[in-house]
């Protein structure tokens, strides 16, 4: 879902925020270098943010502006003010993302190959207000979002509706060396109702290098329609306002989803027919009659010889004793009274047009596995950067519907590169993303299933944030 892939995106660039810590460090490397200008807007910058050196820094901007002849002394007001208003613990920030998705689903190998196009036309708005108090920094916000699928009739196999919309609300809450965000995403398709998903994120941090921080990460995400997801990750992070930043998590994943049981499926599917098509055939009896094993009166009078029971036993065993006598009568005729007087081409035509719909059973299935999160960018003077990304996960099945089913392995990869230009408060984005799914599949499931899926993403748009 979209509103989970952005509430993961905001809470990334949470974590890759420079601490008070890290600006004061880029502060004194511009002092040492000698480039007062460069170190006076680091200063400011540490000063904005939450951390312990608040009042030191607040100091040493002081004595720069002094300095610098920019005020005549330490009382000066112009200066209270600024700090005061760099120092609020009130900040508003509203973020948005408006795009096109050009998207390309194929499928192949063990069925029929499936090639699809369409596309997306999102927008997602997320307002949020910001309180800090000490090193703590409290966040609670809104996020809406909104899909429009293009094309989405010429997309059956992936099976998209016109439009969908996400309303979510979110709290996080950043300290020193660690970060919770919890939120709840209500999602409403076509045609359906709005059905919550509930989703959690704790990061600590235990160890910091410069620019770098490694720590451990948890993650759990609901949605009351189907599936969950629940993953252990170890973490690392660089930052840097310029060249290489990343962000890497490696752990295992566990997720539960509901998946078709195809065997049971295919049972309730041939007794429904099997009913279904006799009907068409014989017509509808009137078993209203009070039927007695004793007497065939109803069915077999006049010397009839013929032997429906028997021949019942023969291919059923003793569930037809629990059978009404025109069910017998039924199976007895569609066996032996067709034949040799030109029925089977009828009968052929009849089944034909037999339509039969019957429920598509459900099983919970769970997988637990490996896998990697990562994202590595770069980011130029001239304010563009170029972003890499990579996600895998490789599952185990831990239960299924059947046993051939337990036998299947699945690897999910995402990859992709996007470029931005951020000329100010509005960012450029364009790039490509694909998702890559593969099934290992035993002897059973090879012609149900396919074991390739491949959904490539076309992305184009902007994001802002002010």
């Amino acid at each position: 879902m979209r509103s989970l892939a952005v509430a993961v995106l905001l809470l990334v660039s949470v974590l890759m925020a420079e601490t008070q810590e890290s600006a004061y460090y880029r502060a004194m490397k511009a002092e040492e270098a000698g480039d007062i200008p460069e170190a006076v807007k680091a200063f400011e910058e540490a000063a904005a943010l939450p951390g312990p050196y608040t009042a030191e820094i607040q100091d040493i901007i002081r004595e720069y502006k002094i300095a610098l002849g920019q005020v005549d002394s330490v009382e000066s007001p112009e200066i209270e003010s600024s700090i005061e208003d760099e120092v609020s613990p009130w900040s508003f920030h509203v973020m948005g993302d408006l795009g096109f998705y050009g998207l390309h689903y194929s499928e192949y190998d063990g069925i029929d190959r499936t090639s699809e196009f369409g596309g997306d036309v999102f927008l997602n708005v997320n307002p949020f207000v910001e309180y800090s108090v000490g090193d703590w920094t409290h966040s609670f916000g809104m996020n809406v979002t909104g899909d429009w699928f293009v094309a989405n009739d010429d997309m059956p196999a992936l099976d998209t509706c016109d439009w969908k919309l996400a309303l979510g609300l979110e709290y996080s809450l950043l300290g020193p060396s660690i970060l919770v965000d919890l939120g709840v995403d209500f999602v409403k398709s076509q045609g359906g109702n709005f059905l919550p998903a509930f989703y959690g994120w704790v990061e600590q941090d235990f160890f910091r290098f410069e620019k770098q921080r490694f720590g451990l990460a948890a993650w759990a995400y609901y949605d009351t329609d189907g599936p969950m997801s629940y993953a252990l990750y170890g973490s690392w992070h660089r930052f840097a306002t310029q060249g290489w930043n990343g962000a890497v998590y490696i752990g295992t994943r566990l997720e539960a989803d509901s998946v078709l049981d195809y065997k049971r499926y295919l049972a309730d599917y041939e007794l429904a027919y099997d009913a279904v098509y006799e009907e068409s055939i014989y017509g509808s009896y009137d078993n209203s009659q009070d039927y007695n094993w004793n007497n065939f009166e109803n069915g077999y009078q006049f010397g009839d010889t013929r032997d429906p029971m028997g021949q019942c036993l023969a291919e059923r065993g003793p569930e037809c004793f629990s059978m009404d006598p025109y069910v017998l009568d039924s199976l007895y005729r569609s066996k032996n009274e067709n034949k040799g007087n030109g029925k089977e081409e009828n009968e052929k035509k009849d089944s034909e047009a037999v339509s039969v719909v019957v429920p598509v059973p459900k099983y919970y299935g769970m997988w637990i596995g490996p896998t990697l999160r990562s994202k590595i960018s770069y980011k130029f003077k001239t304010n563009i950067t170029l972003e890499g990304r990579l996600n895998l996960f490789y599952g185990f099945i831990l239960d299924g519907p059947d046993s051939d089913y337990e036998k299947i392995r699945k690897f999910n990869g995402t990859w992709g590169l996007m470029s931005y230009w951020k000329p100010g408060s509005v960012s450029i984005y364009l790039g490509v993303e694909q998702l890559y799914r593969r099934y290992q599949l035993p002897a059973y499931y090879k012609n149900v299933y396919a074991e390739s899926s491949l959904l490539t993403q076309l992305k184009v748009g902007f994001k802002w944030d002010i």
